[in-house]
């Protein structure tokens, strides 16, 4: 019988279940099991596909069972207006729970009537988070009507309340956001004390209007202070389909020690024209975190899959010789060196080496956006850094390159037939291929050149059994 299995066992009998439903369900097979196994279910909480009326009756659950609340430590939710019925709202047990989690200049009535309406769940995930105490990892999935839940966040946090006191791990996305979501509204939130690392999916600080993009353009990043700086324990950052245009120097001047940012960039969706990333303009903010950043990339988003078009704005970032920690890197190839074009894009030269840029403690370099015209200059420099073995990069194990359209254009037939048949790789790269891979052979660093197409192509076969 499961209901003589010491506790331990019954738990891990219970994690082999992926859905909290069927943990539920066998523990609701006998009295003894039940008090065993629920407060398992409620460890993780996933409301993402769910519509108003699941929030309220979770909030009855936990107020009524505050043993319960005490086991949630991830929550994941949809904040959003979805008109729905099936709301419940018990006021004996609403109030209190209203009363303790807002604040004395609320509208305790206009917050009342909103939860009773059902027409949207964005106050109803706030008194779900207040009966948190455990809280570890949110991700909320916000949308163009919501508002309390980052007010409310960025309220306790700034007053340095109870609330959210051992939130560790925030994750914000915006994709039903139109036009993503500014940091602004989060800033604020980064005062957690326990919070140690953001991610965010569309955050877009670049403005809207011709006055604000003027002024963007005119913005100095080197001479750029933020009002606020140093204040927030967050020590990792990734944005994933993010722009700014002043390169985020507030949310990078946040941190006290930043070990790790990740910026993915996607073009400014106000702007009716393309928008190169500013790297440069990243550069000043990092440089505060040159002695604790091991993490770094700045790269497009479009460079981890394929795509037909590309975009390559030169715009060298600037050296991470300084930057004592720094362990990974990923970079643009038409950002980590100061490229000389002239007259023709056809053989590009750079002003500077790798060696005047990279740092001693680098283990692994990976980058991005390869084009025929890099190729002659990326085999010297890396013959310059490789040559000799490891003597001047000790820690390096690493080496990633990768681009589009290495290989042979396909005909129609071909690009059609099912499997699509691998194109063989252009000259030009084959040739940087096999230096590259002599190189790092010699001096015992691991090499990749991938071409983006091609595991397109290769996925696509996948799909269809192939």
């Amino acid at each position: 019988m499961l209901s003589t299995l010491p506790a331990e066992l019954l738990f891990s009998i219970a994690s082999y279940l992926d859905s909290h439903t069927d943990i539920r369900r066998l523990a609701s097979c006998c009295r003894a099991l039940y008090p065993v196994l629920l407060p398992k279910v409620f460890t993780s909480i996933d409301l993402i596909e769910h519509r108003n009326g699941h929030l309220s009756h979770l909030v009855h659950t936990l107020a009524f069972n505050p043993e319960l609340a005490q086991e949630v430590r991830t929550f994941r939710v949809a904040v959003a207006r979805q008109p729905t019925s099936g709301v419940r709202y018990e006021q004996e047990v609403i109030l209190p729970v209203l009363k303790s989690t807002l604040g004395p200049n609320d509208n305790l009535s206009g917050w009342d009537l909103q939860l009773k309406s059902g027409e949207n769940n964005d106050e109803w995930t706030v008194l779900l988070l207040a009966l948190m105490p455990n809280l570890e990892d949110l991700v909320l999935q916000v949308d163009g009507f919501s508002n309390y839940t980052l007010e409310w966040m960025a309220r306790i946090a700034e007053k340095e309340s109870s609330g959210l006191s051992k939130l560790r791990h925030f994750a914000l996305v915006c994709s039903d956001v139109d036009g993503g979501l500014s940091s602004s509204h989060f800033l604020p939130i980064l005062r957690l004390p326990s919070l140690r690392s953001f991610c965010g999916d569309m955050i877009c600080d670049a403005g809207t209007s011709d006055e604000e993009y003027v002024e963007d353009q005119e913005f100095h990043a080197a001479s750029y202070v933020p009002d606020n700086i140093r204040y927030s324990n967050i020590t990792h950052i990734h944005l994933k389909s993010s722009c700014s245009r002043r390169g985020f120097a507030d949310l990078i001047g946040a941190p006290k020690s930043l070990e790790s940012f990740i910026f993915e960039h996607s073009d400014n969706p106000h702007s009716a024209d393309d928008e190169g990333m500013y790297a440069s303009r990243y550069y000043p903010p990092l440089q505060r975190h040159q002695e604790t950043l091991q993490t770094l990339t700045l790269t497009d988003d479009c460079t981890n899959e394929y795509a037909t078009y590309q975009s390559h704005d030169y715009d060298y970032v600037g050296s991470f010789a300084g930057f004592s920690a720094l362990k990974e890197l990923r970079l643009q190839i038409s950002h980590i060196l100061d490229w000389d074009r002239g007259w023709s894009s056809m053989g590009n030269t750079s002003r500077n080496r790798f060696s005047d840029v990279l740092p001693l403690t680098l283990e692994s370099l990976i980058l991005d956006d390869l084009e025929s015209e890099h190729t002659t200059e990326l085999t010297k420099e890396f013959k310059d850094l490789l040559s000799g073995g490891k003597c001047r990069y000790p820690n390096l194990t690493y080496l990633e390159v990768k681009g589009n359209w290495m290989h042979v254009q396909q005909s129609t037939e071909e690009s059609n037939a099912k499997p699509r048949p691998i194109p063989a790789m252009l000259e030009k790269f084959a040739d940087f291929k096999m230096e590259l891979e002599f190189l790092c052979s010699a001096a015992g660093v691991g090499f990749r050149l991938r071409d983006l197409h091609l595991e397109d192509i290769i996925e696509r076969n996948c799909l269809f059994g192939f």
